[in-house]
């Protein structure tokens, strides 16, 4: 099998378990964000950010980063992997719990890649992520829109010294000087 035809299986494999998964309680309203965002990042699947995120959905980002929308969230995204378009992700813990007619989703995972090509930093460094150090951590309000499960509201902190820091020609030392 070629590498091209693994890839693809794995990445339609969840997406099968994503169709096949019946939001009924807080466990299964996790596993169904989880395997989203794994479909995201490890498979590079950016495009299922509309799936997830409501029209409309309100984003609050680290330092104040405010993203209006799904397809802000997704042009983000984008950003994000193409300067790593070996990043994967590591999902530690997702939970949720049920609060009225919606959920409040907490998830945590950690991401590691490649810096391979351009980001906003300027161009690629080839360093890598440093995976114990950079986490995401993402805090939001899920509600059933027309029959899909979908973010209105997201508080997400990415590790952004550790990108920038990976992203960056570091300074030669004095040793190097």
């Amino acid at each position: 099998m070629y590498r091209a035809d693994k890839l693809y299986n794995d990445m339609m494999a969840v997406d099968a378990a994503i169709k096949a998964l019946k939001v009924t309680d807080e466990a299964s309203l996790a596993e169904y964000f989880r395997l989203y965002t794994e479909l995201i990042f490890n498979h590079k699947w950016i495009g299922s950010v509309y799936d997830i995120y409501a029209d409309g959905c309100e984003i609050y980002r680290e330092d104040g980063k405010f993203l209006d929308g799904p397809h802000a969230m997704m042009k983000d995204t984008l950003k994000l992997t193409s300067a790593f378009p070996d990043m994967t992700i590591e999902m530690r813990d997702t939970f949720a719990v049920k609060k009225d007619d919606c959920y409040k989703l907490w998830r945590y995972y950690t991401m590691s890649g490649t810096n391979k090509t351009y980001s906003e930093y300027g161009a690629a460094t080839g360093k890598p992520l440093n995976s114990n150090a950079c986490i995401c951590m993402s805090m939001a309000t899920v509600k059933e829109i027309s029959g899909r499960w979908q973010i209105v509201k997201e508080f997400t902190m990415y590790s952004m010294d550790e990108i920038r820091a990976t992203c960056t020609q570091s300074a030669p030392t004095c040793a190097e000087a």
